[in-house]
């Protein structure tokens, strides 16, 4: 293990998971930090509800600018011939798996755009359910661009020998292709993991859940990555504010 220090915003955040000094446990091994994203179409921004002058610059949520040069970057790769790699899952399993989840499909429409100009939040949460950061959804579905951009995030304010276990509902898929495609570099992706959440792991392939799975992944005990779900619960009181308050006030 090496010596290092998280960002003292991770540390405010959870101490539990930040705190520590030693980092370099290897991803199969359990890792270092477990976190969990997942996106939520109900908190919604209607576009009549307008905007109001910035008055101070959020602390847990991602700038939009900074995501959409994450979702350039992305469609830049993938124009590119994929790497050359060995599939620890096949594709046709994989393939399934990306079929069978909404959250899967980029594409396809989760909140109608002509009456909201942010369809939904994506947030990233450590194991203890405690947020870290979040993301506004500005399309029609659940891109890998706010998943990457929040987890691109989470790297830059990481010891450089820290490993992380992400948990997400199409894990497998994101995983396929950040190694199919150059999206996050490879001094994150070495460092970098991907699991199911626990719950919606039983509908993947069982050649998917062999792998991602987390109740079948040796190391990570009792992360489920189903906080995100705990936290929607928490949040719920929100949705109607959210539907009609200016733009700012809603990124806290």
């Amino acid at each position: 293990l090496y010596p290092g220090r998280c960002a003292p915003l991770l540390v405010q955040h959870c101490p539990a998971c930040f705190g520590g000094l030693l980092h370099g446990r290897p991803t199969d091994e359990r890792g270092d930090i477990h976190v969990a994203t997942d996106g939520n179409f109900h908190h919604r921004h209607r576009r009549a509800a307008g905007d109001c002058p910035p008055f101070y610059d959020p602390t847990y949520f991602i700038p939009k600018n900074f995501i959409d040069k994450v979702g350039r970057h992305i469609d830049a790769q993938r124009k590119h011939p994929p790497k050359v790699h060995t599939p620890i899952v096949p594709d046709e399993a994989v393939d399934q798996c990306e079929t069978a989840y909404k959250a899967a499909d980029g594409k396809k429409q989760k909140a109608a755009m002509d009456n909201f100009d942010d369809t939904g939040i994506m947030a990233l949460i450590c194991r203890h359910d405690i947020p870290l950061f979040f993301a506004n959804i500005d399309s029609p579905g659940e891109q890998q661009k706010y998943s990457v951009a929040l987890l691109q995030h989470l790297f830059s304010l990481l010891p450089p020998e820290a490993t992380v276990v992400a948990l997400y509902d199409v894990g497998c898929v994101l995983a396929r292709s950040l190694a199919k495609y150059e999206i996050l570099p490879e001094t994150v992706t070495k460092r970098l993991r991907f699991a199911t959440t626990a719950m919606h792991a039983y509908s993947h392939e069982w050649a998917c859940q062999l792998v991602y799975n987390p109740r079948m992944c040796l190391g990570l005990g009792l992360s489920d990555g189903e906080g995100t779900e705990r936290l929607w619960s928490r949040f719920v009181r929100l949705i109607g504010v959210e539907r009609t308050s200016s733009v700012r006030p809603t990124s806290f």
